[in-house]
């Protein structure tokens, strides 16, 4: 048996990155908000979800996955504007400007794509452990802003991701 790990780091290490970003937005968001007194506090179920649904947790949890959909579609709009068209099947880039811009957005969405593996992790460690529950919550709406996210790739024009997916 061959296993082949050399492309593990390269995946990994925008997981990561990707994952961690998320984490120290959703960890500003927790400073930032102050439990009132009779609030319930956040290493409760209810008072997870509380936290989960205020304006700081929602946009930690959505931040990377908003700025790899904005990544995307630069490129989709960058691809169209310096070519004048859409490319051809079988095209490859020839300008340095386009693959820069093509390796920024398959690291990001490799990365997006693996950080789900963190975050899955994540949420049944903060399921079980009281002193992180209140990531709980924030973890499984991060995953579905990121599925949501990944899933919204696929709304880019039919010519493109034909090229893209050759």
């Amino acid at each position: 048996m061959n296993i082949d790990f050399s492309d593990v780091l390269s995946a990994s290490v925008p997981a990561f990155i990707c994952f961690l970003i998320t984490m120290i937005g959703l960890s500003l968001a927790r400073l930032r908000t102050r439990n009132p007194i009779g609030d319930t506090p956040t290493h409760c179920f209810q008072g997870a979800w509380k936290f989960a649904v205020s304006t700081g947790a929602l946009l930690g949890a959505a931040l990377m996955p908003l700025l790899v959909m904005i990544i995307f579609y630069a490129f989709v709009l960058h691809i169209r504007l310096g070519l004048g068209r859409w490319p051809h099947f079988g095209e490859s880039l020839e300008d340095a400007a386009l693959k820069i811009h093509l390796e920024i957005g398959e690291y990001c969405v490799i990365g997006l794509f693996f950080s789900l593996y963190a975050a899955g992790v994540t949420t049944l460690f903060s399921f079980a452990f009281k002193r992180i529950r209140w990531l709980s919550f924030s973890c499984l709406l991060y995953m579905a802003f990121a599925g949501l996210s990944l899933g919204s790739l696929f709304l880019a024009p039919h010519k493109f991701l034909n090229w893209l997916f050759d």
